[in-house]
């Protein structure tokens, strides 16, 4: 399955990864039963202070600032009892609209994202509780690299990026309705390597804020019940297709990427499973580079521009949603590799009983190489 962007349409797959995140935090929600345990919606606002990190040598001119945040969420508060029996939390799901300036006006200048966003909590009955929260979504750059105005910015390279963001809170509740947050984020910005150059910014923040709950947030104590077992089938193989386009340099159009991947995985928890797999790419992008540099072997042959990889990770299962990451380890790879292992991480949605799509990025450490639409099959 080859899927090309067009120049108008690249921040497409950024919107649909965004989409399908909210969908699979917002399915949690619908899934309750008792009308008694409905959730408590909930307004925040949080202040946020933080640095950026100089991750490679083209970045650390520009690094030295300290941005300043905003952030104000909109969310629900899950409070039934068949979503405390999948997770043993209550978790909070939802979005947050998030204003960051980054103190450069001139290369970096600021950016606004949309994040939904899945948190869950820990000893939520009690005053104090501790959270953890992932989310992603779109985020607009201000200020983006230009080969001729601004150089400088090897950040980010178009308007429309993504951000990932992961966050750890402890929570004060001070009465039924107000509840104080002190949090700490680590926040990622990329386009996925839809355009370079694309480093990527990585800005940790700390942040405090307060919560308004529009009802009671009051939550029972509930016990585990052990015999409840949440995903039944214990082994999975999957058979999956992958396709894409990059665009290398900002003359040339797009080119094709796909490959085939073939996994295993192991149940290990209640909702978790440990992965391993291999994967075969034709990144038609390497083939134009190869051919451009006239990059060839010792017998005057062009480099083959076909890669494969050992792949081992670890899925999140919620439900028809699979979370995913992966470390791929490059065994054929005759045009050399940035690194020799890189990171994989995806979102899968099951369909059927033997079918599912999703959404992948590839990563060699802190550079994107690119993000892939996937079509599975799993027995």
């Amino acid at each position: 399955m080859i899927i090309l962007i067009s120049k108008r349409t690249y921040f497409q797959p950024l919107l649909l990864y965004a989409f399908i995140f909210s969908f699979a935090c917002l399915n949690i929600s619908y899934s309750q039963n008792e009308s008694q345990e409905k959730s408590t919606f909930i307004i925040g606002i949080r202040s946020h202070y933080g640095f950026i990190i100089p991750h490679s040598k083209s970045v650390t001119e520009i690094s030295g600032t300290n941005p300043a945040c905003f952030e104000i969420d909109f969310n629900w508060h899950l409070k039934s009892r068949s979503v405390w029996q999948y997770c043993y939390c209550y978790p909070r799901t939802g979005f947050s609209v998030f204003y960051a300036n980054y103190m450069n006006p001139d290369v970096l200048g600021s950016s606004v994202s949309i994040i939904p966003f899945i948190e869950p909590f820990i000893n939520t009955h009690r005053k104090i509780s501790w959270s953890v929260r992932f989310g992603i979504g779109p985020a607009y750059m201000t200020t983006v690299y230009d080969e001729e105005t601004n150089p400088a910015n090897k950040f980010y390279s178009t308007h429309l990026s993504y951000i990932a963001l992961l966050n750890f809170g402890m929570n004060y509740r001070m009465n039924e309705r107000l509840n104080f947050r002190l949090a700490g984020n680590w926040n990622h910005i990329s386009n996925g390597g839809l355009k370079s150059p694309n480093a990527g910014i990585n800005f940790p923040t700390v942040n405090v804020g307060m919560d308004y709950s529009f009802t009671p947030a009051l939550f029972e104590e509930r016990y585990k019940d052990p015999s409840i077992v949440v995903n039944p089938q214990k082994n999975r193989y999957d058979f999956i297709f992958l396709g894409t386009a990059k665009k290398i340099t900002r003359e040339r159009d797009r080119s094709p990427v796909f490959g085939v991947s073939v996994n295993y995985s192991r149940v290990v928890g209640r909702i978790s499973a440990i992965s391993f797999g291999a994967e075969w790419i034709s990144d038609h992008s390497k083939k134009d580079i190869i051919r451009r540099d006239i990059i060839t072997n010792d017998n005057g042959e062009y480099l083959d521009y076909h890669r494969c990889a050992f792949l081992v990770g670890h899925e999140l299962l919620l439900g028809r949603f699979i979370f995913y990451q992966q470390l791929g380890i490059y065994f054929y790879a005759p045009y050399k590799a940035m690194d020799p292992v890189y990171q994989r991480y995806g979102l899968s949605y099951i369909l059927s009983k033997h079918l599912y799509i999703g959404i992948n990025i590839k990563a060699h450490r802190h550079v994107a190489d690119f993000m892939d639409l996937r079509l599975g099959m799993f027995f």
